[in-house]
């Protein structure tokens, strides 16, 4: 088994009603138990233990005898899960179909869908019962794309069946044999426009020998303009020349323009790539191609910022190309702020703000888009129509905008509610469900990475706030916190929040240097979720989330022996992290800002931003726009989600209520001579960065 929480010192997070921080090395309370459903039998236990290992071999035969000895049918159903999942190439069309019916609900559907297509074409299908098959959907895949064109040939439908074709050709990245297919068999119905798109979609994308194979079917000046975007793609010494050399039909290409940016940004050449902003893309052929687009628009407006070029900034931000996503709302949040914040005109910025409002459905993108709302209501002179937002923006108090919005409302104290007690009628349900049942199984047999996925799946279709609570259970329950936690912000994603749940708190590190318990714990949530035995993909370890090259050094500072293996121990961890973040909100003169953009993207960072986007320890910076002018995204968000996690947790600390105070505690800190004293050149000579090893980007 993974294994049932245990209640050793490293495991004391309560996920239920907090004390204050000294009595809560006392209570350490557990997380709730699930209880389980009828254990497996033996031989079906070992009959599906098999079966997976047999499918994540890709020996789907053995697989399929093991789950034909199978009784159990939520078991059965798991072994042919994990056969399809892992090799669904092997079986029949009739198999792939069946269990693409018996199956519906079950996670990564389209890998089910893309089995069945492929094999499609050579099923013995008949055209009528092709097309019907779809049902009107479009393929997900060009195996697919291609069975029902030809499908619609077979029934003289040939307008439907070029449609579809261009509709592939034009839009989607195919590997290079799918590619060669398709042109091989369909060519004909494709003109020199349909490669020149082509072209442009790959050229958005990898570039990879799919796109080389297309440049013989260009015209002689697409082809030039292929090569020098490709060259620039790549970093070729040859891309200048190339680029001067291009005919005048294609030099303003606004796929040119983006890659041209790309390429001297690269060099740091920032300043002479802004111009060509006025000629990037206000659209893309697919969503891919948007969000790469996105990433160099993103460049640029922190260059147009930096200089204070906001005309520029507001032109790199508007007309994306975008439609939805993250990506979507960053663009339209950045329009508007730019307008209202820099170029002060409410009235675009609040066309921007509602179109946010309109999209985004989390309380997190709510919030902020009504917060703003109010904000450029304001700007318009429109008081009673800033307060209206503010006061619906007020509803998510656990979102950075939503307090602040609170706060303009008028309202002085944080209030949490409960968690959702679930009825044994919630219990019924959500033991009733079929892969709730297969979850279990998978925890049961130590199959973490296939638990995460349904525990992960199930989470998508959940209905409230009940069964939430329940499936964060069930993770705990089976010792996978980080996993409780990505639950816990689906669920507030969906508007469910659980404050004590979705908050866990133990004994805090005191003594020292050690700040607050709320903010220690508002950066263990936001670093680990709690999860003693995160490691990061650049060697971060533990709750805090600590290099040990700097955790050896606070440990030094400190007084504490170094112990590497020690990490992973809750207590051990944070003591080094409460400590280390502690220097660091002393060293920024007391400024939560800083020292929370610095625990996440290095000390030296914040002395940069301040020097252009002012500093938030004065009265002439508005610190909600110096955490919105951060350049990095992934800050961004860190700053505000450890802000509103700190505000939350003063309040679970004191039985569920406490004074909202975010708009102080963007102001913490006594101005200092810091930014004028510290270029960015400088900036290692900071005491924190002291802690930090020159080659540490973090912790």
């Amino acid at each position: 088994m993974i294994g049932l929480l245990e209640t050793s010192a490293n495991a004391q997070i309560s996920g239920a009603p907090a004390t204050a921080p000294e009595e809560d090395a006392q209570t350490q309370l557990q997380f709730p138990l699930i209880a389980q459903a009828s254990p497996l039998s033996e031989s079906d236990r070992s009959a599906l233990l098999t079966a997976l290992h047999a499918a994540r071999r890709g020996e789907g035969a053995a697989a399929q005898t093991a789950m034909a000895s199978i009784s159990d049918p939520v078991a059965r159903k798991l072994a042919l899960w994990a056969t399809i999942d892992a090799t669904g190439e092997q079986l029949s069309f009739l198999q792939l179909d069946q269990a693409r019916r018996d199956l519906a609900g079950w996670p990564r559907a389209q890998r089910r869908q893309q089995a069945a297509e492929k094999v499609l074409e050579t099923s013995g299908q008949g055209p009528a019962a092709t097309i019907a098959w779809f049902g009107g959907s479009e393929p997900v895949s060009a195996m697919g794309a291609m069975a029902l064109a030809t499908a619609y040939q077979q029934l003289n439908r040939q307008a439907d069946a070029e449609a579809l074709i261009r509709r592939w050709w034009r839009n989607h990245e195919l590997d290079l044999e799918t590619q060669h297919q398709m042109y091989n068999r369909f060519g004909a119905m494709l003109t020199v426009d349909d490669h020149i798109k082509r072209a442009d979609t790959l050229l958005y994308g990898p570039q990879g020998q799919s796109l080389r194979d297309m440049l013989p079917l260009l015209p002689p000046d697409q082809k030039a303009l292929a090569e020098a975007r490709m060259a620039l793609r790549e970093d070729s010494y040859r891309a200048p020349g190339l680029v001067a050399a291009l005919p005048a039909s294609v030099a303003d290409d606004p796929g040119l323009a983006i890659e041209r940016a790309r390429y001297l940004h690269n060099r740091g050449l920032d300043m002479e790539a802004l111009p060509l902003v006025a000629h990037f893309p206000t659209d893309a052929p697919n969503d891919d191609a948007a969000s790469r687009n996105w990433t160099v628009r993103r460049q640029m407006i922190n260059a147009a910022l930096k200089i204070g070029d906001y005309k520029t900034a507001y032109a790199a931000a508007a007309h994306t190309g975008l439609a939805n996503g993250e990506d979507f709302t960053a663009a339209e949040f950045y329009a508007g702020w730019i307008a209202l914040a820099k170029l002060h005109d409410p009235v675009t910025a609040d066309q921007y703000f509602g179109e946010i409002q309109r999209v985004g459905l989390a309380p997190i993108t709510q919030s902020r888009a009504l917060y703003w709302r109010g904000r450029a209501a304001q700007a318009m002179g429109e008081d009673e129509v800033a307060a209206a937002f503010f006061q619906a923006g007020a509803q998510y108090t656990t979102t950075f905008y939503g307090q602040l919005a609170a706060e303009r409302a008028g309202q002085t104290e944080l209030v949490l509610g409960h968690d959702p007690n679930p009825t044994p009628a919630d219990r019924a349900r959500f033991d009733g469900r079929e892969l709730i049942r297969a979850t279990r199984m998978l925890g049961d047999l130590d199959e973490r990475d296939l638990f995460r996925t349904f525990v992960l799946s199930v989470d998508e279709t959940l209905p409230g706030g009940a069964e939430s609570a329940l499936l964060i259970d069930l993770a705990r329950s089976y010792g996978d916190q980080d996993l409780a936690m990505k639950v816990v912000r689906k669920a507030a994603h969906n508007g469910h929040v659980l404050p004590e749940r979705g908050y866990p708190v133990r004994m805090a590190p005191s003594g020292g240097e050690a700040p607050e318990p709320a903010i220690v714990f508002g950066i263990t949530r936001q670093e680990s979720g709690f999860d003693p035995h995160v490691r990061s993909g650049v060697g971060a370890r533990g709750m805090m989330q600590l290099m040990p090259e700097t955790a050896h050094a606070v440990a030094r500072r400190i007084g504490e022996p170094y112990s590497p293996s020690r990490l992973d121990e809750a207590d051990y961890n944070m003591r080094l992290g409460a400590a280390y973040l502690g220097h660091m909100i002393n060293d920024f003169s007391g400024s939560y800002v800083l020292a929370a953009a610095a625990y996440n993207a290095g000390p030296g960072r914040p002395a940069e931003w301040v020097t252009y986007c002012g500093d938030p320890r004065t009265s002439s910076v508005d610190p909600v726009d110096f955490v919105e002018c951060i350049p990095f995204s992934e800050t961004r968000n860190y700053v505000m989600r450890v802000l509103e996690a700190t505000e939350v947790y003063r309040a679970r600390m004191n039985s569920g209520i406490a004074p909202l105070t975010l708009s102080a505690d963007l102001k913490r800190g006594g101005y200092t001579t810091y930014a004028q004293s510290l270029s960015p050149a400088t900036t290692t000579s900071s005491s924190a960065e002291t802690l930090i090893p020159s080659s540490t980007t973090n912790r």
